[in-house]
């Protein structure tokens, strides 16, 4: 009697309608671009400006597109189990629902629900988004149940890829279709049609940002879905699929060389190094070749960045900012007192500085050390120069007057202005929006990086990491980062750049700080947990399995993708541009390593 066995009705070669939903998630959220106007409900706050009304291009629509995509699995979910569809329910995918409800726990619990639920300013990726996430990669990994529909799911994701990426190599070479007429009119609502010129998306010319709002974003893109393309590439024989794919490779090639942030090389090479490993590690001699090898060029790596000043400069230049006033300057921190305006300085010097206008809007200036000391103001004909013992001049103080008559002054120091006035609290500092506020210098920082680490990230990290310890059970609430953490480090906005009022921190470009935040450290794990979990599931079947057959090839692929999304994430946000590529990729990557396994057991039982 034969131990031929009928194949499950799961893994039959058909293509489920369903995966258009897939489809849509991956391939036509990212693409996704309209004006939205809408009020941030911000306006309230000293650090943001007094008119909240925002319009948004590219966050809101796709946050609104995932909600219902979701709502679309949901109900075909539950159709299909209505049907007596049985769902596979792994113990990682256990992880990742803990992981949702922990999203929503945070929500729920948050002092800023309505950010929370409904999104945020440059932020739309709400609890209902992240929920979506799980849906997405819950879904996917339901849905696809052979080969066939993983290369249905990858060759029409791929070509809105392709259009994607084709809209940033144009860009990068100066061709930016959206500051066109006809590109205007695409995005935008027709409110907007008889303004056309007014409407600018604010990018210098020849970056390459594409539908992803920030060239950040590329990064992570490229992360995912590049090793796929170079997996599809080797795995299909078909002409036209190869032809797909290695266009893809082709326009990231030069998206990388052209534009794209050292984020998404180093993310890359992380990736392609750890998966190259995996797939010797089959074999003990090569493994043993290849991870010396690795280790060789690291040591040598470290050794040229301490020990040869050229590599080393180019170095630093790569993963620090262009000097600031911040990073280059002698100002530390400004402090506003009822009886004065305070400078430190990073050299441990103050400067108390007072002044006042008589009635015809004649201005005295005195100002002292920090032990007390009068230091020498001198009137120049336009301010009044402040020096030290020394004849350094520390800091500049120009008269100013309102409209209405009302004086105030300015203090020019870096290279940077401050803007100063007098009112029954004291001397309040006045914000680019208007708005009086107290300098305290009582922000919190970390000082663990310096402040220009990977182009002043060092700073937002430095400042959010004290925010952890309050969220080691549940976080801020989904969205909810620009709420808690300190914006009203006014001094640091200035001298980074020109208005301290253009920048507001909505994230702390850090994918695993961000989760820690606002979803709570339980939260994070629980999401590593899962992520991490998936990789080593999938680096098992790698190494067990023919790495010439299709399949494992897609697998391989899939694991250097969700890899390189992890490394990237040390520099990059979670965000709706890219994230809902990351979570179907995850399903599908799930899937994928449930195929494998059950065509060698289907072997098996025909053997």
């Amino acid at each position: 009697m034969s131990n031929r066995v009928t194949k499950n009705k799961r893994y039959e070669e058909k293509v489920p309608a369903g995966i258009i939903l897939s489809i849509l998630a991956a391939g036509i959220v990212p693409l996704i671009m309209r004006t939205f106007t809408y009020d941030s409900h911000l306006s309230g706050y000293e650090w943001f400006p007094s008119d909240g009304t925002v319009v948004d291009i590219f966050l809101a629509y796709k946050s609104f597109a995932m909600i219902t995509i979701g709502i679309c699995m949901a109900i075909a979910l539950a159709y299909r189990a209505y049907e007596h569809e049985k769902f596979p329910v792994t113990r990682l995918f256990m992880v990742l629902f803990a992981y949702a409800a922990l999203v929503l726990i945070s929500g729920i619990a948050s002092k800023w629900k309505g950010f929370a639920f409904g999104g945020s300013y440059e932020m739309f990726e709400s609890v209902l988004v992240v929920l979506c996430y799980v849906m997405f990669a819950f879904y996917t990994f339901t849905d696809v149940k052979n080969e066939k529909t993983v290369r249905t799911l990858l060759k029409w994701t791929g070509i809105f890829v392709l259009i994607l990426m084709l809209i940033g190599v144009f860009q990068g070479f100066g061709a930016d279709f959206f500051a066109t007429k006809f590109g205007k009119v695409l995005y935008s609502t027709p409110s907007f049609w008889s303004s056309l010129d007014s409407l600018v998306i604010r990018m210098p010319k020849g970056t390459s940002y594409s539908t992803l709002y920030n060239p950040n974003y590329f990064s992570l893109y490229l992360a995912l879905v590049l090793p796929m393309a170079v997996a599809a590439f080797f795995a299909v024989k078909e002409k036209k699929a190869r032809i797909l794919s290695g266009a893809i490779i082709v326009c990231s090639v030069i998206l990388l060389i052209t534009d794209i942030s050292i984020t998404g090389v180093m993310s890359l090479v992380i990736s392609g190094s750890i998966t190259i490993l995996v797939v010797l590690s089959r074999n003990k001699k090569p493994f043993i070749a290849a991870a010396s090898i690795l280790a060789v060029v690291i040591v040598i790596g470290i050794v040229l960045v301490v020990a040869v000043k050229p590599v080393q400069e180019l170095f630093l230049r790569k993963i620090n900012a262009d000097p600031t006033p911040l990073t280059a300057g002698t100002l530390k921190d400004i402090e506003t007192n009822t009886d004065n305006v305070t400078l430190d300085f990073k050299d441990g010097s103050k400067c108390a500085i007072e002044y006042s206008f008589d009635d015809n809007s004649q201005m005295t200036v005195t100002a002292q050390d920090k032990e007390g000391n009068d230091l020498t103001a001198t009137w120049n004909g336009s301010s009044d120069d402040i020096t030290d013992a020394n004849g350094t001049v520390l800091c500049s103080v120009i008269p100013k007057s309102t409209e209405d008559g009302q004086n105030f002054v300015s203090i020019s120091v870096d290279t940077r202005e401050f803007y100063f006035i007098q009112d029954e609290d004291g001397y309040e500092y006045i914000t680019g929006s208007g708005k009086l506020v107290k300098l305290d210098n009582d922000i919190k920082s970390a000082g663990v990086f310096p402040e220009d680490f990977f182009s002043n990230r060092g700073i937002i990290w430095n400042r959010t990491l004290p925010l952890l310890p309050k969220h080691i059970i549940i976080g801020s609430g989904q969205n909810t980062f620009l709420m808690d953490y300190p914006q009203n480090n006014y001094v640091m906005k200035s001298l980074l750049i020109e208005s301290e009022t253009t920048s507001i921190d909505v994230k702390p470009h850090n994918l695993y700080l961000q989760q820690w935040v606002e979803n709570g450290l339980i939260a994070m794990i629980l999401y590593l947990v899962a992520v991490i979990g998936y990789l080593v599931q999938t680096a098992s079947v790698i190494r067990k399995h023919d790495i010439r057959k299709p399949m494992t090839i897609f697998a391989i692929g899939a694991f250097a993708g969700i890899l390189a999304h992890l490394a990237a994430g040390i520099a990059n946000d979670s965000n709706v541009c890219t994230s809902p590529v990351m979570w179907v990729l995850l399903g599908l990557g799930f899937a994928i390593n449930e195929i494998i396994k059950h065509e060698d057991s289907d072997t098996a039982g025909n053997s």
